[in-house]
């Protein structure tokens, strides 16, 4: 899809997933999105700026999905790290589990927008949602719930 496109997608992917477009936008190429007690980012990374696209930047293009799942403790970090390294063998080249400079886990998954279409964006956001509600619940109750993303 073209950056035109996904612009159109994301908003319209997000309504059928039972969220609000329009109250969920963010900034210029950029959404919330709610998925039980998950909430995440959807955003185009294009290196354009406001419009100004060429059909590179499309074709170069990323939708990237991104929730905050928890925070590593300030000790004792190795067992939930380790499993985190786990998990992301599991997940293959679907979805992975990253850690930002705040000491805060994420899972996300990025594509190239030329790759998508409507059906398999909508896919793709309603499985990393799901996903990322699914292990938020499962790593707080085993690392514990005091690591909750504020």
């Amino acid at each position: 899809m073209t950056l035109d496109e996904l612009r159109d997608a994301i908003p319209a992917t997000i309504d059928a997933l039972g969220g609000d477009s329009r109250v969920s936008a963010l900034d210029y190429d950029a959404w919330a999105i709610f998925r039980g007690s998950a909430t995440g980012y959807v955003a185009l990374i294009s290196g354009a700026e406001d419009g100004n696209e060429s059909a590179e930047q499309d074709r170069n293009a990323i939708v990237h999905i991104t929730f905050p799942i928890l925070r590593v403790p300030e000790h004792g970090a190795e067992p939930l790290l380790r499993h985190l390294l786990e998990l992301n063998h599991e997940l293959g080249d679907f979805a992975c589990f990253s850690l930002d400079r705040r000491n805060k886990v994420w899972l996300g998954a990025g594509r190239f927008a030329a790759d998508l279409d409507p059906p398999e964006l909508r896919v793709l956001i309603a499985q990393i949602a799901q996903l990322a509600d699914q292990y938020g619940d499962e790593l707080l109750d085993q690392f514990g719930r005091e690591l909750a993303v504020q």
